[in-house]
Formats: C-alpha cells, sequence, structure tokens
C-alpha cells in the first residue's frame, strides 16, 4: 500500500512536469517547477482527504468525509492560478497558464485518488490543448499581439486607419498615459495577424504615420 501512494505522488509529479515544461518552453510565469509542486502536493492532499484518517474510524462517533480536504485544492488553486494572471499595459496575460494550473492540480488529484487511467488521458488532453490547438488556432485565425504606440493623440486614427488598409484585424483599443510636457501618449491595440501578414512591413506603416514616436509589439 505505501509503494503504491509513493508511486502515485511521484507519478502525479511527472505528469504535472509534463505541463509544466510546455509553459516554460513558452516562457510563461508558472514553468516546470510550480506544476510539478502542484501535481505532488494536490496527491497527496488526495491521500491524505483518502487515507490519513483511517485510524481515526474505529472510534466510537467518529465519522468522516474523505473528499473534504481534496475539495479544498479546487478553491484553493484559485489563489494561486490568480497569482500568475497579471494586468501589464491594459493587457491580460496569463490565463492559459492559470487554467493549466488548475487541470494540473486536478490531475494530482485524481492520481492521488488512484485513477491512474484518468490522470495519464487528462494530461495527454491537457497537452494537445496546449500545443497541438495553439498551433491550429494561429493557422486559422493567426497570432494575437499588443502594439503599444506612443504618439500625438491626433494620429490615432490614422494609425487604426493603417490597420484597416493593411486588412489587420483588431479589437481591444485603449489610449492612456497621456504626457504634459511631450504631448504624446500611448495607444494600445489588440491585433491579429496572419501568417501572412508581415511584422516589419507593419512597423513601417505604422511609424510612417505623422505624430508616431516609438512601436513595441508584444
Amino acid at each position: 500500500m505505501t509503494v503504491d501512494l509513493l508511486i502515485r505522488i511521484v507519478l502525479a509529479g511527472v505528469l504535472g512536469g509534463l505541463i509544466g515544461l510546455e509553459r516554460q518552453m513558452r516562457a510563461k510565469e508558472a514553468g516546470l517547477r510550480t506544476h510539478i509542486l502542484v501535481g505532488i502536493g494536490s496527491a497527496m492532499f488526495m491521500v491524505v482527504s483518502k487515507y490519513g484518517f483511517a485510524d481515526m474510524l474505529s472510534s466510537d462517533h467518529v465519522a468522516l468525509d474523505p473528499s473534504r480536504i481534496a475539495a479544498q485544492v479546487v478553491s484553493g488553486m484559485g489563489f494561486l492560478g490568480a497569482g500568475t494572471i497579471i494586468i501589464q499595459k491594459q493587457v491580460v496575460k496569463g490565463l492559459t497558464t492559470a487554467a493549466g494550473l488548475w487541470v494540473t492540480a486536478a490531475i494530482g488529484l485524481v492520481i492521488g485518488s488512484g485513477m491512474y487511467e484518468i490522470g495519464l488521458y487528462g494530461t495527454v488532453l491537457a497537452l494537445l490543448v496546449l500545443e497541438t490547438f495553439r498551433r491550429i488556432s494561429h493557422l486559422l485565425i493567426g497570432k494575437q499581439h499588443t502594439l503599444l504606440v506612443n504618439l500625438k493623440p491626433k494620429s490615432v486614427p490614422l494609425v487604426l486607419l493603417v490597420l484597416q488598409r493593411e486588412r489587420i484585424r483588431y479589437g481591444h483599443i485603449a489610449v492612456v498615459n497621456r504626457d504634459p510636457e511631450s504631448g504624446l501618449c500611448e495607444l494600445s491595440v489588440e491585433v491579429t495577424l496572419s501568417r501572412r501578414a508581415s511584422t516589419g512591413q507593419l512597423y513601417e506603416k505604422v511609424m510612417e504615420v505623422k505624430g508616431v514616436s516609438s512601436l513595441e509589439m508584444m
């Protein structure tokens, strides 16, 4: 029994590490070590929740809920996931990594409970979504970027006109951080670039707009 529980904890860490490796290769907020620790911790919580109080059950008038501790992992992961979500210059990042941590915790709970097949299946499915679906999304829809443009306020419509002429889809638009001394503001635009779109050509077109000081693509 002890050997089986140790195998569960190690396996949960290994499966969590596979997801973490994919995230670290993408230079995301939570990487290999974080996902391994989440997998190990979740498996240990499940083991304790399921088997840790077996000696108490022999006592009179004692009734335990074997899912009570494991259930707290689900809510507790919300705090850890929130730590990977950042808002930088009106752009929200880290949602996929937070979801990956949440799935890793679920895999740890599943492995800790002894359902090896479900844990392995969940890991393969998570990696499929993170990697394969990312490529499909970039192929069919395009890759999302955020343009940060320092420019004169009157040049904002001109930059948007350039995006329309280049047939580049754009979404959320925000104008922030106006500098009274220089008269410049910062335009943040979420754009979707297809594989055929040239980032170099887009950079040149935007910089040609009168009043544009600098351009950064994230």
